[in-house]
C-alpha cells in the first residue's frame, strides 16, 4: 500500500490520496526531479493476477496503451498529458498532468442543477474531444461526472481517466500466464447495455455523456431514473421541466437503448445540438490552444467499415460484433437508404416518370414538325458567265 510522503520511483512524493477504485488508487504527488516540484497525478494500477509473476505480454500491453495516452495528451489540450509510466513489483504506475479545477460532480454539489444553456455549452465543449479520440479508434468507456473536470484556468471541460489501461489491469491472468477474460469496464448506471456486455461502440460514450447531462439537469444519478418497461428508454424529462426542447431531444437520442438509434458520431450530436445537420465544423484544440492554423476544423470522414479498437473485446470473427460496428458507423436503419420501400417502390416510380416524360417530349416535337413544315426556298436562276 502506498502511504503519504512515500517517494515513488525515487522521484514522486505522495501528498494525498485522491481516490480508490477497483483497479487501484489515485494520488496527488510532487515531482522532486523538476525545479518547480510541480504537482502531478499518479495512478497506481493493480492487475488481476492469480500468479505473483507478471507475464511479459501484460507488460507489453501496458506499454502500448501508455503510448496511446501519451499521444492523446500531446495532441489535445483537453486531455491530460502523460509525463511518465513505470512498474514496481506487481504494480503499474502512470504519472499524468494535474488539472486544477472541479469535477462535474463537485460543481453540481456547489451550484445545484445546471441550466440548459450551461449544459449545452458543456456538451459543445466536450464533444470535439470525443470526436478526436473516436477518430483514433479509442473508446473512453467511463464517461461520467467524476471524469470531466472544469479547468480552473479557462472553464473548459477536461476528459480524464480513460478506460483502456483499466481494461489491461482488469484482464484476469491465470496461473499459466494467459488471459482468461476481461471484466466489463465503466460505471454501473452510466454504462450502455452493449458496454456492460463487454461490446462497447463509439456511441456508448455518447450514451454515458447523455446520462451525465441528465445528472447535471436533474441532480439524479442513473440509479434513480425510471425507464419505460416496454422500450427500455430512460424517462427523465419530468425532473427537468425547464429544459430547452432542442437539448431534451438531443439527450433523448443520445441515451437510446439501441446503439443504432443513437447519434452516429460526436460530430452528429454537436450538429443536432446546434440545430443544424449541415456541415457544422468542430474545433479540435492542440496543446497550444490552436486549431492547426484554422479557427475551425472540419471533422474527418466517418469510418465505414468495422475496425477493432485497441484493447477491445471484439473478436474479428464475431459477425454479430461486426454487425453492431457497421451499423454504428454508417447510421443504418430500416428507414434510411436500405429501406425496402425506397428500393422496390420509389425508385421504379422515378424511372417510369423519367421514361414517360422523355416519350411525351418526343411526341410533342414530332407533332410540331408536322403542323409547321419549314418554308421552301426558291432557287435563283444560274447566271450565264460573261
Amino acid at each position: 500500500m502506498v502511504t503519504p510522503l512515500k517517494l515513488l520511483n525515487n522521484r514522486y512524493r505522495i501528498i494525498e490520496t485522491l481516490g480508490r477504485g477497483g483497479f487501484g488508487e489515485t494520488f496527488l504527488a510532487r515531482d522532486t526531479h523538476m525545479p518547480s516540484a510541480r504537482k502531478c497525478v499518479i495512478k497506481h494500477l493493480k492487475p488481476v493476477l492469480e500468479n505473483p509473476e507478471i507475464p511479459p505480454w501484460l507488460r507489453d500491453r501496458f506499454h502500448r496503451e501508455a503510448a496511446i495516452l501519451e499521444e492523446l495528451g500531446e495532441n489535445h489540450a483537453q486531455i491530460p498529458q502523460l509525463y511518465a509510466y513505470f512498474s514496481e513489483g506487481e504494480d503499474f504506475y502512470l504519472v499524468q498532468e494535474w488539472i486544477p479545477g472541479l469535477t462535474l460532480t463537485q460543481a453540481h454539489a456547489q451550484k445545484g442543477n445546471f441550466s440548459s444553456t450551461a449544459v449545452e455549452e458543456l456538451l459543445l465543449g466536450i464533444l470535439p474531444v470525443l470526436q478526436f479520440i473516436h477518430q483514433r479508434r479509442i473508446i473512453h468507456r467511463d464517461i461520467k461526472p467524476d471524469n470531466i473536470i472544469l479547468r480552473e484556468a479557462d472553464g473548459k471541460p477536461i476528459l480524464i481517466d480513460f478506460g483502456i489501461i483499466k481494461e489491461t489491469m482488469g484482464t484476469l491472468v491465470n496461473p499459466d500466464g494467459r488471459s482468461a477474460y476481461s471484466v466489463a469496464l465503466g460505471t454501473p448506471g452510466y454504462m450502455a447495455s452493449e458496454q456492460a456486455a463487454g461490446r462497447p461502440v463509439f456511441s456508448s460514450d455518447l450514451y454515458s455523456l447523455g446520462l451525465t447531462a441528465i445528472f447535471l439537469l436533474t441532480g439524479k444519478t442513473p440509479q434513480y431514473l425510471t425507464s419505460d418497461s416496454r422500450t427500455g428508454e430512460i424517462l427523465w424529462r419530468q425532473g427537468a421541466p425547464q429544459v430547452s426542447p432542442t437539448l431534451a431531444k438531443v439527450i433523448d437520442q443520445a441515451v437510446r437503448y439501441h446503439p443504432r438509434e443513437r447519434f452516429s458520431s460526436a460530430t452528429a450530436m454537436a450538429q443536432a445540438l446546434q440545430g443544424s445537420f449541415s456541415n457544422v465544423s468542430m474545433a479540435t484544440g492542440d496543446r497550444q490552444g490552436n486549431t492547426n492554423g484554422n479557427d475551425k476544423i472540419k471533422p474527418g470522414p466517418q469510418p465505414t467499415a468495422p475496425t477493432l479498437v485497441v484493447g477491445s473485446p471484439y473478436n474479428a470473427n464475431d459477425t454479430q460484433a461486426t454487425k453492431v460496428y457497421s451499423q454504428e458507423f454508417t447510421g443504418y436503419s430500416e428507414t434510411q437508404e436500405g429501406s425496402p420501400l425506397i428500393k422496390w417502390v420509389v425508385m421504379p416510380l422515378v424511372v417510369l416518370l423519367v421514361i414517360a416524360g422523355g416519350m411525351a417530349a418526343g411526341f410533342w416535337v414530332t407533332n410540331q414538325r408536322r403542323n409547321n413544315p419549314p418554308p421552301t426556298v426558291e432557287e435563283s436562276p444560274e447566271e450565264t458567265p460573261t
